[in-house]
């Protein structure tokens, strides 16, 4: 670690040189907005070019609130605003001989530029930001035929497994949100079913203040499309591949000045297979008394369509009032054949078993969507509120038999039907030029009902109440940022056995401070410190104490009195914006109070001759995890460019568990250990001017050591490449997943008295064909780079 932090003191003085200039400079600011809708345009353009050559000397781009500041040499230049679609604004601005307010630059709709050349330009793939990464999903060229889940291990820092669990430098509980709103669409079986060509950008944010919930300890916000291009627009897209796969994705929309309708449906079906090999020693005193090796193969068969509907209407100037609909519906039937052969200490079989297990899911999901915008007269002051209602319906059917007659069959029903409200309402005040407050309220009422019907019958009812509220201020001067809130949360469940005739009432009342400052050396190094406390509190599947069986000789079971986690999360981020370069190193440490731990130990009842284990969760002492976390893109010509990621943290955790099983025994589990583990990551981008661009992402996971288990190193690689058809108007893809067929997991489980290797992998790798076709969309792409970051972009 001591090496680390050297290496970034050198390194920092020398990214901070840069060649002094002796011409004046001056700056210019103003706000840009939309002429019909008076809402500010982030991502708008300003172009300044010489009269005299009548080149691009300077330039920049707005942020979310519209304004840009921008510092330009002493000169006479042409001075315009473009953005995709509008017409372009001449302003009336020459020589510039002092700093200059331009004021607000309101920018109209360009009716005609649909059929217009394409000008220069790009939004990068990847965009740095003192708060947050900026993922831009159009601009990779993976996302034909793919779902969120798959867009999401392209994105520096973040990673998803198998198993679709998602971690944030390193770190599981993350949040995922869908238009900055918690959604059961970000479960990870509706997250692979949302389209990858839905999505505008994915936004990262690792250390989250108190305008979110104290639960967000990372949080990943999925941006859906909406049509920016006034009039009727859409695009279709058609993919095949192998294995077993096909689907189809149609976007629509439609805007005026005062309405914009938007659709996003798809429907695909998949057939991944994964297979799974597993080889257990058992030991007693230290002598081995029995083996068994396994092998399934799972295949899983999906039928998903997916559908969001929605309209933003412009009542007036400064008020919008925007509503939608989120629909998913997913067909799910898996198979999974289990062998089993158990032998005795001398490695003689003594007996088998073959487990057909079938499983059958329909989930449905819908959520309605309400939000209410107000900009007051007051630059910056704001009123937004929204109110989300979703019912959440999963059913399973299961069924599994064995040829062993002392194994047991299983035939069970599973029902959960969810159904949640959520309102949200916040007030955005600047108090002066500089300094804003922000005052807000959320509102969340969950129900979960479960049934289970099999050899026993168990209903839970599980209901949770939130009421929190949030007060934040922020300061933004020239060159310093500074930012201080305050959350309180007051939540409670009540789990409801009625089975067991037993109820059981958690109440939890917290308060969450967070604090954020910034400063700006130049306009190309940047410093950000920040401190957010948070809190994982259990669920339903947490606290349930019902057996759920994986196999004969395994089982997870919940623990009703779990303690919620409390987290205390401080990051110091260094930013270095090049015109070709960019840099972002950040220095890690996040606290675990009461951290959950998964804990396998042995039941005392014997199964053939083999121990029966099972999983549970428990507070086990604390974990502390610190590091640091690289983040770079570099582009050395227009036509390639390089996204990496270098991801090393140490685990170090204290705490030990003891119970005692139904044979009386005790059992001891000691986590005190601590391991260094890593990722490394590269995504590498070619665009050849009228022939292909081309993409590949590969990802290197270090070697990961539990006090328990150990999961090995591995590579993963992917790649895509598109080309473009008939003037723009239709492209061609082929994606392949797993290119190397690398991508497994490899895993040692072991204690004193068994040893279990496993490996689990995807039987095929994944080929996708797409090809899209789009009807009135805007062929604008704006590809111009200053090199420099966007101006004050805390918001």
């Amino acid at each position: 670690m001591k090496k680390l932090l050297l290496l970034l003191i050198i390194l920092t003085p020398i990214l901070s040189f840069s060649q002094k200039n002796t011409t004046p400079t001056y700056t210019i600011t103003g706000k840009i907005i939309d002429a019909a809708s008076k809402k500010p345009m982030e991502d708008a353009t300003i172009i300044f070019k010489s009269r005299d050559s009548n080149l691009i000397k300077f330039g920049g781009i707005t942020n979310q609130k519209g304004n840009f500041s921008i510092d330009v040499e002493k000169e006479t230049y042409n001075v315009s605003v473009e953005f995709i679609s509008y017409e372009t604004k001449i302003l009336n601005v020459s020589a510039i001989t002092r700093d200059l307010n331009l004021g607000v630059i309101e920018m109209e709709l360009d009716l005609e530029m649909l059929n217009e050349i394409e000008i220069t330009g790009e939004k990068k793939t990847l965009e740095l930001k003192p708060n947050k990464i900026v993922f831009n999903v159009g601009k990779d060229i993976s996302t034909a035929g793919s779902t969120a889940t798959d867009i999401l291990n392209n994105i520096p820092s973040v990673s998803v497994d198998p198993d679709g669990k998602i971690t944030l430098r390193g770190q599981g509980n993350v949040t995922v949100m869908i238009n900055g709103k918690i959604s059961s669409m970000t479960k990870s079986e509706a997250l692979k079913s949302i389209p990858a060509g839905s999505i505008a950008k994915i936004e990262v944010i690792a250390n989250p203040g108190a305008k979110y919930k104290a639960s967000a300890l990372g949080i990943i916000n999925i941006i859906l499309k909406k049509g920016k291009d006034e009039g009727l627009n859409a695009s279709v897209t058609a993919t095949g591949g192998y294995k077993d796969y096909y689907g189809g994705l149609l976007t629509v929309n439609y805007k005026s000045k005062k309405v914009n309708f938007y659709t996003n449906t798809s429907y695909f079906q998949r057939n991944p297979i994964k297979i799974a090999n597993y080889e257990n020693e058992y030991f007693s005193n230290n002598i081995t008394t029995s083996f068994l090796e396994e092998k399934s193969e799972n295949n899983s068969k999906d039928d998903v369509f997916y559908n969001t509907f929605g309209a933003d209407f412009y009542i007036t100037d400064k008020t919008t009032l925007s509503a939608s609909v989120n629909y998913s519906n997913i067909n799910n039937n898996s198979h999974t054949l289990t062998t089993s052969d158990f032998f005795n200490a001398a490695k003689t079989k003594t007996s088998d078993n073959t487990r057909n297990y079938f499983r059958k899911l329909n989930d449905e999901i819908i959520e309605y969507i309400i939000d209410f915008e107000h900009n007051f007269n007051k630059e910056g002051q704001t009123l937004s509120s929204s109110f989300t209602y979703t019912t959440d319906l999963e059913n399973y059917v299961n069924n599994s038999t064995n040829t062993n007659s002392a194994f047991t069959n299983d035939d069970f029903i599973e029902k959960n039907n969810l159904k949640n409200k959520i309102f949200d309402i916040s007030f955005a005040n600047p108090i002066n030029k500089t300094a804003t407050i922000t005052l807000g309220y959320h509102y969340e009422n969950g129900e979960l009902p479960f049934t289970y019907k099999g050899t026993t019958n168990n209903i839970i009812n599980y209901t949770d109440k939130v009421h929190a509220a949030f007060i934040d201020f922020e300061n933004q001067s020239e060159k310093l940022y500074y930012g201080i809130g305050l959350r309180g949360e007051y939540e409670e469940n009540t789990v409801d056995y009625q089975t067991l005739d037993t109820k059981q009432n958690k109440k939890y009342n917290d308060i969450f401070p967070s604090a954020a400052i910034s400063y700006d050396f130049d306009d190309a190094h940047n410093t950000t410190l920040s401190y957010s406390r948070g809190i994982q509190r259990p669920g339903y599947y947490e606290l349930q104490p019902f057996e759920q069986k994986f196999s004969e000789t395994s089982s997870y079971i919940g623990n009703p009195d779990l303690n919620p986690m409390y987290t205390d999360a401080l990051t110091l981020t260094f930013r270095y914006y090049g015109s070709k370069f960019t840099f972002s190193p950040s220095l890690i440490f996040n606290r675990y109070n009461d951290y959950t731990e998964l804990v396998t130990f042995e039941t005392g009842q014997q199964i053939n001759g083999v121990n029966k284990i099972i999983t549970t969760l428990e507070n086990v002492g604390k974990f502390d995890l610190y590091g640091i976390d690289v983040t770079s893109t570099y582009k050395p010509t227009k036509i390639l460019n390089f996204t990496g990621n270098i991801n090393l943290l140490n685990y170090d955790q204290t705490g030990i568990f003891e119970t005692v099983n139904s044979a009386n025994e005790t059992i001891i589990r000691d986590y005190n250990h601590a391991s260094l583990n890593g990722s490394f990551s590269l995504l590498t981008q070619l665009k050849i001017p009228k022939a292909f661009d081309l993409q590949v992402n590969a990802k290197h996971y270090l070697i990961s050591k539990g006090a328990y288990s150990t999961r090995k190193a591995y590579t993963y690689a992917s790649a895509a490449i598109n080309k473009d058809l008939f003037d723009k108007d239709a492209s061609i893809s082929l994606t392949v997943d797993d290119l190397f067929k690398s991508s497994k997991t490899d895993r040692d489980r072991f204690n004193t008295t068994y040893f279990s290797k496993s490996i689990i992998e995807n039987k095929y790798r994944t080929i996708l064909l797409s090809f899209t076709y789009r009807f009135n969309q805007s062929k604008k792409d704006r590809k111009i780079d200053f090199g420099k970051k966007d101006v004050k972009p805390k918001y």
